[in-house]
C-alpha cells in the first residue's frame, strides 16, 4: 500500500472549463502564497525563523555555489532581477548520484536557473523500496513548501528527474495524489527488474552482501566497518575530530572484552578544549577547501557512498526486487497517472532507456482518463538527443564552462569539456517548459 502522508494545503489544481477543455494557463498546479498556512506540525513559520533557517543553510559544508540546504532540500533561486519565477522545477536524480543532485547535475540545474526557473532538487537514498524514496522526498519537499510559497506566491510545480528519479516521479504522480504536478518532465526512464539493472545479482551480489552484513561480538560486520569508515571520513573532511560515538564503536572492537573501567568503550572521549583546539588549527585549511568548492565535493561524495552499506542490508535482510515491482508501476501508471503534460526525454546510445515503453504506457493511461474525463486536454511529448545515460551529468560547472566558452569559443568549449548533451538537455527542456504554457 501507498505510504501514507498529510495533505499540504499549499498544492490546489485549478482547472477553468472552457468550451468543453481546460485552459491550459488555469490547469498548472499552483505552489500557493500561503502567509499563515501551517506546517504539519501545527504552526506556521515567521520571518524571523526564515532568515534564521536560511542563514544557517548557507554553513552546511555541502553546498557549493548559490545553492542553499534548506530542510533537506537544495534550493537554487533564479536572478533576483528576473522578477516571478517561471516554475518551481522539483528535480530527482538517478541512482547513487541522486543524493547529491545539486553536485551532480549541477550545470543542467544552474543553468535552467539561469533561464528563470527555482530549482528545488531533493536528495533521497537508493533504496528497493520506491514507495519509502517517494514518501521520503514528498516529506522533504513539503518542509520547505510554505515558505518557497510566501516568497513567491503561485509558481507552476514541475517534476523533473534522471533514470530513477524519473520512476519516482512517474510514481509520485500515480500513487500520491495529494501531490498533484502541473507536468512531467521524464529523463533516461528505466524501470528494470533488480536481476536485469544489475548482473549476476543472485549469484554474486546476494551471496556477498549477506555476508558483509553478517555480525559477530568480536569484530564489525562489512557493513558496520564501511560506517565507521565514512563518518571517518566526513569528520575530516569538516575539519573536526571523530564524535565520541564513532571512537567508542571503534574501540568496541579494538579492545579485547573484559579489561579493567579505565578502557571500556564507554569511557572513551576527546575533551571539548581539544576538539576546539584541533578546530581552530584546521579551520583555515578547511574554509580553503570550502571556498574552493573541493570540500562540498568530498562531503557529498561520502553521503553517496554511505547508500551502500544501506543496500547491502536490504539485500541481507531478504530484499530481492524493488517495490512496487515493475509490473506493478506499469498497472498503477497505466490506472491513475495524472500529469496533464508530459516530456519524455531519451538518449539514442542509452540501453539502459526504457523510454519507449513509456510512452506506450503512458498512451494507454490517456485513454483510461479519457475515458473518465472525455474532454480533458492532454499532451504527451516524446524527444531523442545524442549521448548516453549519464548525458545529464557530463557537464563542468557553469563558470568554468563560462570561461572556456570566452577564451575557445562555445562550439570548441563544449567539444573539449564533453558538455554538448547536457546543454542540449537545458535547451530541449527550455523550449518544452516555455511551449507548455503553465
Amino acid at each position: 500500500s501507498v505510504l501514507a502522508f498529510v495533505t499540504n494545503p499549499l498544492f490546489a489544481t485549478k482547472s477553468v472549463m472552457k468550451g468543453g477543455s481546460p485552459n491550459a494557463a488555469e490547469q498548472s498546479t499552483l505552489l500557493r502564497m500561503a502567509d499563515t498556512t501551517t506546517n504539519k506540525n501545527g504552526a506556521g513559520g515567521s520571518s524571523s525563523e526564515l532568515i534564521v533557517e536560511e542563514a544557517s543553510s548557507r554553513a552546511y559544508v555541502g553546498t557549493i555555489g548559490n545553492w542553499e540546504e534548506i530542510q533537506g532540500n537544495f534550493i537554487l533561486r533564479p536572478p533576483v532581477n528576473d522578477g516571478q519565477p517561471r516554475a518551481l522545477l522539483h528535480f530527482l536524480g538517478g541512482a547513487l548520484v541522486g543524493a547529491a543532485p545539486h553536485i551532480s547535475y549541477r550545470y543542467m540545474l544552474e543553468k535552467l536557473a539561469e533561464r528563470g526557473y527555482l530549482i528545488v532538487a531533493t536528495p533521497y537514498n537508493l533504496s528497493f523500496d520506491h514507495l519509502e524514496s517517494c514518501d521520503t522526498v514528498i516529506s522533504s519537499f513539503e518542509r520547505i513548501a510554505p515558505m518557497l510559497a510566501r516568497q513567491y506566491g503561485a509558481v507552476p510545480v514541475v517534476g523533473v528527474g534522471h533514470s530513477c528519479g524519473a520512476l519516482l516521479q512517474l510514481l509520485i504522480t500515480s500513487l500520491f495524489p495529494d501531490t498533484p504536478r502541473a507536468a512531467n518532465a521524464l529523463l533516461s526512464f528505466n524501470n528494470k527488474p533488480v536481476k536485469e539493472a544489475v548482473p549476476f545479482f543472485d549469484e554474486v551480489f546476494t551471496p556477498l552482501f549477506t555476508t558483509l552484513a553478517a555480525k559477530n561480538e568480536t569484530y564489525p560486520s562489512g557493513t558496520e566497518a564501511m560506517n565507521i569508515g565514512l563518518q571517518l571520513a566526513k569528520s575530516a573532511i569538516e575539519g573536526e575530530l571523530p564524535s565520541d560515538d564513532v571512537l567508542q564503536r571503534i574501540t568496541k572492537f579494538l579492545v579485547p572484552p573484559g579489561l579493567s573501567e579505565p578502557y571500556s568503550p564507554e569511557n572513551v572521549a576527546i575533551p571539548a578544549q581539544v576538539r576546539d583546539a584541533v578546530a581552530t588549527i584546521l579551520e583555515p585549511s578547511t574554509k580553503a577547501l570550502s571556498n574552493a568548492g573541493v570540500a562540498p565535493v568530498m562531503h557529498q561524495v561520502v553521503e553517496a557512498l554511505e547508500q551502500i552499506p544501506l543496500l547491502v542490508d536490504e539485500v541481507a535482510v531478504g530484499a530481492r526486487d524493488f517495490t512496487p515491482t515493475p509490473s506493478s508501476v506499469r498497472a498503477a501508471a497505466r490506472r491513475a497517472y495524472r500529469a496533464r503534460r508530459t516530456l519524455i526525454l531519451q538518449y539514442d546510445n542509452d540501453p539502459l532507456d526504457e523510454s519507449d515503453e513509456l510512452e506506450e504506457l503512458l498512451v494507454e493511461a490517456e485513454k483510461v482518463t479519457r475515458m473518465k474525463r472525455p474532454m480533458i486536454e492532454i499532451d504527451l511529448q516524446k524527444t531523442t538527443l545524442e549521448g548516453g545515460h549519464a548525458a545529464p551529468l557530463l557537464a563542468p560547472p557553469v563558470d568554468l564552462a563560462t570561461r572556456a566558452e570566452d577564451i575557445l569559443g562555445q562550439d570548441t568549449a563544449k567539444e573539449r569539456l564533453l558538455y554538448q548533451q547536457a546543454d542540449a538537455t537545458v535547451e530541449e527542456l527550455v523550449r518544452w517548459l516555455e511551449e507548455s504554457s503553465l
